[in-house]
């Protein structure tokens, strides 16, 4: 397997690795590629009625995204039930969005936002509610 990374990404590897919590970068990228496998199957395979969060942060300019994202929250209008955006810098957006229904159609809307051009991370949290 080999993987090209962004130089500043790269860096941000190797100083994980020079502070001593890795001897090399490959134990530090499989160590990370186990977090976001099971980051992953947490959010897979999502069943039964559920409330949580949707956290995205996505570059505002890039390739229409934020136009999707707005696309995407008119046609899961059953789902989500609250927006909140914010600038985080003068290219970056983080969105919250919090959710309610079916694990399925949540899973689906997942699925819709993470290829998204110029989205950078997607995480989802789900709350227990006794209803």
């Amino acid at each position: 397997m080999s993987v090209t990374l962004p130089p500043s990404l790269l860096a941000d590897l190797d100083g994980v690795v020079d502070a001593g919590e890795y001897d090399s970068r490959s134990e530090a990228t499989r160590d990370a590629l186990r977090a976001f496998v099971t980051e992953f199957n947490r959010q897979t395979g999502l069943s039964g009625r559920l409330s949580g969060t949707v956290v995205v942060l996505y570059e505002h300019d890039h390739s229409g995204v934020t136009d999707e994202m707005t696309e995407l929250q008119h046609e899961f209008t059953e789902t989500i039930i609250a927006v909140h955006h914010v600038h985080i810098s003068d290219r970056l957006c983080l969105e919250s969005i919090a959710v309610d229904g079916g694990g399925e159609r949540i899973e689906a809307l997942l699925s819709r936002i993470r290829p998204l051009k110029g989205v950078h991370h997607v995480k989802l949290t789900v709350v227990e509610a006794d209803r």
